[in-house]
């Protein structure tokens, strides 16, 4: 079986796109966990990452029920792949909730220019700011197994390229 794949990467990246393509076109039964849709079901008080220590704990919440999503698929023969934006130790926090099971933490980093020239193509969703602060988290993080530069590949190259890891 496939290891539990976390796509992360800043906003715009390519982690939603590129982890539908990957759930419907490489797997047998594909399985999207979008941390984003997690966290936001903490509706009052609801904070961000960037929002200081109630940001942190509330994305280390996330984590949390990313990963019994992630055992309970996986236990289920489903190929598991989670978006989210890992920074601080969120790493260790998911290769430990996860373990036994193999994982394999997917870095997506296109540059900073062209993060915001995706954003700016979309509504509007985050600002700048926020945009830059998920930017820079993500060239802090040095616990990916691998990173991919997708600045110009397609979503579909990028999806065959997490495929082919071993």
């Amino acid at each position: 079986m496939k290891p539990i794949i976390v796509l992360t990467g800043p906003a715009a990246s390519g982690k939603n796109t590129i982890g539908h393509l990957y759930a419907t076109r490489f797997c047998q039964r594909g399985v999207v966990i979008d941390g984003d849709v997690v966290r936001q079901m903490l509706r009052q008080p609801h904070h961000a990452p960037w929002d200081g220590t109630e940001g942190l704990a509330q994305h280390r919440l996330g984590v949390h029920h990313n990963c019994l999503l992630a055992h309970s698929f996986y236990l289920q023969d489903c190929d598991v792949i989670v978006l989210d934006v890992l920074w601080m130790n969120l790493a260790a926090q998911y290769r430990a909730e996860l373990a036994p099971h193999p994982l394999c933490i997917v870095r997506l980093l296109p540059t900073w220019e062209e993060v915001l020239r995706r954003l700016h193509s979309r509504p509007p969703s985050i600002t700048d700011d926020e945009a830059r602060w998920t930017y820079d988290q993500q060239l802090q993080l040095d616990s990916a197994d691998h990173t991919l530069e997708n600045s110009t590949l397609s979503p579909e190259d990028c999806a065959q390229w997490i495929a082919n890891l071993p």
